[in-house]
């Protein structure tokens, strides 16, 4: 079966249901992940150990897209999916980049925009709620498309390559990393499990790291590269490793929690070990993707 006929979350607002689902998930995130809420980053056979283990393994992760996409200081940059803000702080506050953080959450929006000002860094980062294909995208006016772990949730991606050389300059790079799914026919339970994890999760569909390269290819941009980090980030799904809070009362209490928030509660308490499982099976993916719109060089 070709993955990308596979029916992921549908919804009449995708924009809206993803929206929801981070803006009532969001503490739990910060457990699972910290509160850059992404994936970590370790060299093979090393195994995730504690919070601070944690927290250097997703700032490992960001480093790794910095230099597999050779971005420069004072760049400035488009942040599609910001998250708390944790990629677009350590761009400004590390290399002195320029930050305009694009987010559908307004509670992570409030989450990034706190966090720029803890660490003085409002001057140089500004948060927003905005689809990045909802036009409003200033054309031309960015050295660095950066979308960390934001692309699964878009369901038109061709479209999202072509608004990202649009926004970009001239020699400008595109630098993403996205989860994905395993080039190639699944079985039936493969397909099973990656049906699970995009009603879970509330993507639209997946599609393998080399049909994100064709997608780039087909847009326009050139020197498209690509890597696999699926075993580097796999152990962010670790489930001894996870230090997200077992809820009292076992399901009971995640009910409590879902009529309080809303279904997006459980979607996430279901998401966790069926990532884990995709993850160790191979069946979905991490890679990362960077490309450069021709044109002067930067």
């Amino acid at each position: 079966m070709n993955t990308q006929t596979l029916p992921g979350f549908v919804t009449a607002d995708l924009g809206q249901a993803v929206g929801a689902y981070y803006d009532r998930t969001a503490d739990l995130y910060a457990q699972l992940w910290g509160d850059d809420i992404h994936l970590g980053y370790w060299d093979a056979g090393e195994r995730p150990a504690t919070a601070a283990d944690r927290a250097a393994a997703t700032e490992r992760l960001i480093r790794e897209l910095v230099a597999f996409a050779g971005i420069t200081p004072g760049s400035r940059v488009l942040d599609v999916g910001c998250g708390h803000g944790g990629p677009a702080l350590y761009l400004a506050g590390r290399l002195g980049c320029e930050i305009d953080g694009i987010t559908l959450s307004g509670e992570q929006v409030g989450r990034a925009t706190a966090r720029a000002a803890e660490e003085g860094l409002s001057g140089r980062t500004g948060f927003r709620v905005a689809d990045v294909l909802g036009g409003g995208i200033a054309e031309g006016a960015y050295d660095v498309v950066w979308a960390m772990e934001s692309l699964m949730h878009i369901p038109d991606r061709p479209a999202f390559f072509e608004v990202a050389l649009r926004a970009l300059r001239p020699g400008g790079v595109l630098a993403l990393n996205t989860w994905a799914v395993r080039e190639g026919a699944l079985d039936a339970a493969e397909s099973d499990l990656v049906r699970r994890i995009l009603h879970n999760q509330v993507l639209p569909s997946l599609d393998s790291i080399e049909a994100h390269r064709r997608m780039a290819e087909a847009a326009g941009f050139a020197q498209v590269r690509t890597a696999d980090w699926t075993t580097q980030t796999a152990g962010s799904w670790d489930l001894e490793f996870a230090q997200l809070e077992q809820p009292a009362g076992g399901r009971a209490h995640m009910m409590r929690l879902a009529r309080q928030r809303g279904a997006e509660v459980l979607r996430f308490f279901a998401a966790v070990p069926l990532m884990h499982k995709g993850f160790t099976t191979g069946v979905i993916t991490c890679g990362a993707l960077t490309a450069v719109k021709p044109g002067a060089a930067r």
